[in-house]
Order: structure tokens, then sequence, then C-alpha cells
């Protein structure tokens, strides 16, 4: 009978496992420095080194060279655009996040409705920390399907967005078609 428990307990305990380890002594934080109150990021600001006007003509006349050479005419700069680009790029710097879609859901064209512009036929092309308009540009026309939307000879109006925040300068090209 011995025996037969000595078993029993053996085979218990290799079922049971090894022992569960103690847990570790009570933490008390120390009471000094005190903790700092939750601060939210600052918000994004432009510090690319451009004015928001001199990134958007010189993203829209770099854009043009190349629409040029493809055989597309230009495409001119309209403020609703400029403002539902820029609202965009200041969105993803808040967020830090590369995205065609906004905080509330939106797309590009209902941001630009939104912003003022009646869009027959949209596109957008966005990028993040590339620090310069040249450098941007050259980021979309180096990607296939950026290239070939910017390319894209339909569209006649342009709006450029640009926000500083982390992991930026957050760039957005708003392409379109008006009613």
């Amino acid at each position: 009978m011995r025996r037969a428990a000595l078993a029993l307990g053996s085979a218990l305990l290799a079922w049971a496992g090894p022992p569960v380890p103690a847990p570790p002594p009570h933490y008390e934080a120390p009471l000094w420095p005190a903790p700092r109150p939750f601060q939210a990021p600052p918000e994004p600001r432009d510090t690319t080194g451009y004015s928001r006007g001199d990134a958007a003509a010189e993203v829209a006349a770099a854009v043009n060279r190349h629409r040029t050479r493809a055989g597309c005419g230009p495409v001119r700069l309209r403020a609703p655009l400029n403002r539902a680009a820029q609202a965009h790029s200041a969105d993803m710097a808040r967020r830090q996040r590369l995205t065609h879609t906004g905080t509330d859901g939106s797309g590009p064209a209902a941001r630009m409705r939104a912003a003022g512009y009646h869009p027959r036929h949209t596109a957008e092309t966005i990028a993040a920390g590339v620090a310069t308009p040249q450098a941007a540009v050259r980021t979309w026309m180096d990607s296939a399907p950026h290239r070939d939307i910017i390319l894209t000879c339909r569209y006649t109006h342009a709006g450029v967005g640009v926000a500083d925040g982390g992991g930026g300068p957050w760039w957005t090209l708003d392409l379109a078609t008006g009613h």
C-alpha cells in the first residue's frame, strides 16, 4: 500500500509540473519625483523651411515638368484643393500615420468637397519623411502607381499640403478635375 501511495504521489508531482514561483515583492513607486500629468503632443507645425505656398508651388512645378515630358497639360493649384491637402497632411502628422483615410473616415474626394471643390475625377498621393518638395515628387515618381496618378492627363487642378511632425514632414498631393 505504501508503495502504491508513493507511486501515486510521484505521478501527481510529475503531472503537476514544476512548482509555481512565488510572486514578486510588492512594489511601491517612490514619492519623489512626482509623476507628471499627461500632456498632449504639440500640434504639428510647418518647420520644413518652406512656406506652404512655396512648397505647393515647387511641388506643382516639379509635377508639371514630369507631366510635360509625358505629353500632359499642366495642373494648376486651386485654393480649395490646397486646403484639403493641408488639412490631410496635418491630420496624418497629428496621428503619425500615413493613410488616405482621414480621422473622420473621409477619403480624398470627400475632403475636397468639404473644402469647397466639386470634383469629377480625383486622386491623392501622400508621403512622409522626405524633406523637400523635390524629394517628395521624386519619391512619388519612383513608385509606379504614384507615377501613373501624376501622369494621368485628365487631372487639371492640384492642391499641396505639408505638415511637420514626428516621422515627417507629411506631404499630400491632391489631383482633380472639376465639374
